[in-house]
């Protein structure tokens, strides 16, 4: 039995660096670009430990502002799974909509400046931000999402990530580019 619990977290990581490794464009039929960003979401939740004062006695909320085809991705993904023995919910926004009972934000298709106006609100609050908009860790964002030689990549601002009081596992951490 111990055994067993030894190879989870092998089995984790291996899962999300082959994740984290697979090709953006790949063809139709095997994953989408919105499936592989979802993963990638639902992976840094896994991976991300939020302050005990903010763990839900309900589900996680991952929030989605800006990108349906992920929103819905995510409730696919997210489907019967488990955040810290939580239910997960998906909740699509609208940029003026309630980001603060999100505990995980991800934000697509949305301006720099509208981008600074959101991180703006959320400074200090538990809320793992992750956006694909360029600039959005100099911005004060968490996690994001960029291409590099065809595959999908992630940065991450640790400094960002302290300020929210979110601990990001070093399984995580090891994949990505700091800030």
């Amino acid at each position: 039995m111990r055994r067993t619990g030894l190879l989870r977290p092998v089995r984790l990581c291996a899962a999300i660096a082959s994740l984290l490794l697979m090709p953006a464009s790949v063809s139709a039929q095997d994953v989408t670009e919105p499936s592989l960003k979802a993963a990638f979401i639902y992976n840094f939740a896994i991976f991300t430990e939020w302050p005990a004062d903010v763990v839900p006695a309900g589900p996680f909320v991952v929030c989605v502002l800006g990108d349906a085809a992920v929103g819905e991705a995510l409730e696919r993904q997210f489907k019967g799974r488990l955040i810290a023995g939580h239910s997960m919910a998906v909740a699509q926004l609208a940029l003026a909509g309630p980001q603060r009972m999100c505990h995980v934000l991800y934000v697509s298709g949305v301006t720099a400046g509208q981008v600074g106006r959101l991180i703006a609100g959320l400074r200090d609050v538990p809320v793992l931000t992750i956006s694909d908009v360029e600039g959005f860790a100099d911005l004060g964002g968490i996690a994001q999402f960029f291409f590099e030689h065809g595959r999908l990549r992630f940065s991450v601002d640790l400094a960002s990530a302290g300020r929210a009081r979110l601990q990001l596992s070093s399984r995580l951490l090891s994949l990505a580019k700091h800030k």
